[in-house]
C-alpha cells in the first residue's frame, strides 16, 4: 500500500509491497504523488516484463556465485573477495536480483561514501556491475545493469608523494629497520616494484641482469636491472618477508621516524620519477620497467617533472 505524507515542503509517496524493495519519490504537488504511487502499485501487480515466470535468485546468491566462479580466477581474488564480504553485509542483498534497481545502489553509494574513499566505493560498484554483466551474458538472466544508471564517485587525483633526502637517509641508514627490510626498501627504489611483487621474488627469477616478475598486478613481465639492483639481489635472495610483513614493518618505521603521509607504494612513485630525472628514460622505456599497461599515468608523472624543470629555467 502507498503512504502519502508531507515532508520538507513536498509530498512524499512511499510504496511498500511484501517481497519488493520500498520505493520512495517526492513531488511538489500531492496529485502527482498519488498518481506515481498508483502507477508503481500497478506495475508491481502486473510485474512488468513477466518476471514472475522466472524464479530469480537473490542478489546474495548471485554475488556468492560470482565470487566462487569468477573472482577466484582473478589475480586480485583476495582483495575482491574481501570487498564481496563487505557488500554482503548490506540489507538489499536479500532481495531477488531482478528487484535491485538504480535507486537502491545509489543509496548504497551515498552511505558508503560517508565512511569510505571514492576509489574504494568505485571498486565495490565495479564488482557489482561486472556481476550483473556476467548474470546477463553467461547465466541467462534477462537483467538490466543498474550500476550503469547511477553516478560513479569521482576518484581523487593520484598521489604525488616524494621522499626527502632526510627521510630516505633514515630509512636506509637508520638503526630501526633490520638489514633485510633496508634491502627491500632500496630494491623498491631501484626497480619500481610493488610490495607484493617484491615478496614473491624467487631466486630462479633472477638471471643476472634481468628479473622475471611472475606475480604482478596486471600481467607477468621481465625488467632490466640497474647494477645496484643486481648487487642487492645477489647479496640478499631469497626474500624472507611476506607482503603483509613488509607492510607491518613499514608502518612501524613511519611511526618511529615520524614520517607522515608515506605509503610503501610511494617508493614506486619515487623510483619512476628517478627513471625520468636520473636515468633520462623515455615514457615507453619506463613503461617496460613499471609494467603500466596504459602510458597515461607515466605521462602525467613525466609532465609534472618537466613542469618543475621549466620553473627552474624561468628563474
Amino acid at each position: 500500500m502507498a503512504t502519502i505524507r508531507r515532508r520538507n515542503n513536498k509530498w512524499q509517496s512511499i510504496v511498500r509491497v511484501v517481497g519488493y524493495p520500498q520505493r520512495t519519490q517526492s513531488f511538489t504537488m500531492k496529485a502527482d504523488a498519488i498518481a506515481w504511487s498508483k502507477q508503481i502499485e500497478l506495475d508491481i501487480q502486473r510485474d512488468l516484463h513477466n518476471l514472475k515466470k522466472i524464479k530469480y535468485p537473490t542478489f546474495k546468491e548471485c554475488l556468492e556465485r560470482y565470487r566462487d566462479e569468477i573472482i577466484v580466477t582473478k589475480r586480485s581474488k583476495e582483495m575482491e573477495s574481501r570487498l564481496v564480504k563487505y557488500i554482503l553485509t548490506e540489507g538489499f542483498v536479500n532481495f531477488p536480483i531482478n528487484k535491485i534497481d538504480s535507486s537502491m545502489l545509489a543509496s548504497y553509494r551515498d552511505r558508503a561514501l560517508k565512511s569510505l574513499k571514492s576509489s574504494s566505493v568505485n571498486r565495490r560498484l565495479a564488482i557489482i556491475s561486472h556481476m550483473f554483466s556476467i548474470a546477463l551474458k553467461e547465466w541467462g538472466y534477462n537483467l538490466d545493469n543498474p550500476v550503469l544508471h547511477i553516478r560513479r564517485p569521482v576518484n581523487p587525483e593520484p598521489r604525488d608523494r616524494r621522499f626527502t633526502k632526510e627521510e630516505l637517509h633514515k630509512l636506509l641508514r637508520g638503526n630501526r629497520a633490520d638489514p633485510h627490510m633496508k634491502f627491500i626498501i632500496e630494491l623498491a627504489l631501484e626497480t619500481a616494484m610493488r610490495r607484493s611483487e617484491i615478496a614473491n621474488i624467487k631466486p630462479e627469477h633472477f638471471t643476472g641482469t634481468m628479473l622475471k616478475i611472475i606475480k604482478a598486478k596486471v600481467k607477468p613481465r621481465t625488467i632490466p636491472l640497474t647494477k645496484r639492483a643486481q648487487q642487492l639481489l645477489k647479496d640478499n635472495l631469497p626474500i624472507r618477508k611476506s607482503a603483509n610483513a613488509i607492510l607491518m614493518m613499514w608502518k612501524r618505521l613511519m611511526k618511529h621516524y615520524e614520517i607522515e603521509d608515506a605509503h610503501f607504494h610511494d617508493l614506486r612513485h619515487e623510483s619512476i620519477c628517478r627513471l625520468f630525472t636520473d636515468k633520462n628514460l623515455s615514457v615507453p622505456e619506463a613503461q617496460v620497467i613499471s609494467g603500466h599497461l596504459e602510458p597515461r599515468t607515466l605521462l602525467k608523472v613525466y609532465a609534472n617533472i618537466k613542469a618543475e624543470d621549466i620553473v627552474h629555467k624561468l628563474g
